[in-house]
């Protein structure tokens, strides 16, 4: 049937959801406020053009467009959920506040290991729309797809034969007004699980479910499967935390589906962690420089310093997306020795930690951020200097990768 949509967002995974939908027969329309698109406005005059509306992830529910558009009562959707409709294989979901990333290519590697057509997908950077184009799909293959809880939100239509949640914490609440919004976006994923789905979700996630009144899956399992840990290579970065956690998890799926061990095992130990994920930039004169620029939230940032041994140096700051500082600054003091704040965030941020902390520094830009901390360091050897900001990069780089490489050439330059 010959479908008439409109696409909103000329980005990544709205261009993407446009060639699949033109690929398919149907009739597209791309609306993008930016002028990157087919039209530039979109009222209620426009709805009644329309069967079905497909939004990019950077649609909040409080979009005008959003509004208007479910306000026809006719399907919304993501582009994920509109593209898992053709996908032919399997198609595995992972979501969670931290360690996403690092456990869909876990996954899709340990996939590839056992001999099939595998694909990372979604919030890692490849629409699965635009794995479904590829003609070399069908189904035998395995979608391993990142699952953001701005996708989660519409996710009508898509069916997912197994979802892993790895953990939940603070994040986003510039888009969500409360954290059960935030819980509850990434949980309708649980109602696009097949009746034999397998669900693992990482202990994090139970109090959660408690303190929101939200029920697990009657299938779902908790991941404990920790013996796996032991037969990794010593040098895996799966052996230390935080990412033993991710690995728990990938055991437990591994071992409810069926699949061999050893292929799970061989993925650990030849994968490498992409980068500004507390990685070792270098190490001079006693101090140690760890890039954690990815690390854009609380959770990840108080696991970052629990897995670096100290004195920390800390450098953090950027871009707020709402939280706790209070109870942020009151955590992380007891674990670092020396804080250097920079961004947007600083001020408030730098006000809760001087209540507990003797060395807070505050400045403006980032560069200057790093420079104190390498003279701090320098001071103070052995020591580490560790960027986890905690927060977005928007307020000076254009993304997290920016500023990591930033980070790391005035760190290689000193």
């Amino acid at each position: 049937m010959r479908l008439r949509i409109a696409i909103f967002g000329a980005g990544i995974s709205g261009q993407a959801a446009k060639r699949l939908a033109r690929a398919l027969g149907h009739e597209v329309t791309l609306f993008d406020e930016a002028g990157c698109g087919d039209a530039e406005r979109f009222s209620e005059d426009n709805l009644a053009e329309f069967d079905r509306f497909i939004f990019s992830p950077g649609f909040a529910a409080d979009h005008p467009w959003r509004r208007c558009a479910a306000s026809s009562g006719r399907k919304l959707q993501s582009e994920l959920s509109f593209a898992a409709e053709h996908w032919q294989g399997r198609l595995i979901g992972v979501t969670g506040t931290n360690g996403k990333t690092t456990l869909t290519r876990l996954l899709t590697e340990a996939f590839v290991h056992t001999g099939k057509n595998a694909v990372a997908t979604g919030n890692i950077g490849q629409p699965l729309s635009a794995a479904v184009l590829d003609a070399a799909h069908d189904e035998s293959s395995c979608a391993v797809c990142e699952i953001s809880s701005f996708q989660a939100e519409l996710s009508s239509g898509m069916q997912l034969d197994a979802l892993l949640w790895t953990n939940f914490a603070e994040d986003h609440l510039d888009r969500y007004p409360t954290m059960r919004d935030y819980f509850m976006a990434k949980a309708r994923l649980f109602q696009c699980l097949r009746c034999d789905a397998i669900c693992v979700v990482g202990p994090q996630v139970l109090p959660w479910c408690d303190l929101l009144d939200q029920a697990l899956p009657a299938a779902a399992h908790v991941a404990g499967m920790r013996a796996f840990i032991s037969q990794l290579a010593p040098d895996s970065v799966f052996t230390r935390q935080p990412f033993s956690e991710n690995f728990a998890l990938a055991a437990e799926f591994w071992s409810l589906a069926g699949e061999p061990a050893a292929s799970l095992l061989a993925a650990a130990r030849d994968f490498k962690l992409e980068p500004h994920r507390l990685d070792v930039v270098a190490e001079k004169d006693g101090v140690r420089y760890w890039n954690d620029s990815k690390a854009t939230n609380f959770h990840s940032v108080l696991a970052a310093v629990e897995a670096v041994p100290g004195p920390i140096i800390w450098i953090g700051g950027g871009q707020t997306k709402g939280g706790d500082m209070a109870a942020f600054a009151a955590a992380l003091s007891k674990q670092i020795d020396v804080a250097v704040l920079y961004g947007e965030a600083a001020p408030q941020l730098g006000k809760e930690l001087m209540q507990q902390l003797k060395n807070v520094q505050i400045v403006s830009e980032f560069g200057a951020a790093v420079q104190i901390a390498c003279e701090f360091a320098g001071k103070r050897t052995p020591s580490n200097v560790l960027l986890s900001p905690g927060f977005a990069s928007f307020d000076q780089f254009q993304s997290y990768a920016e500023r990591g490489k930033t980070f790391n050439s005035m760190v290689l330059s000193l």
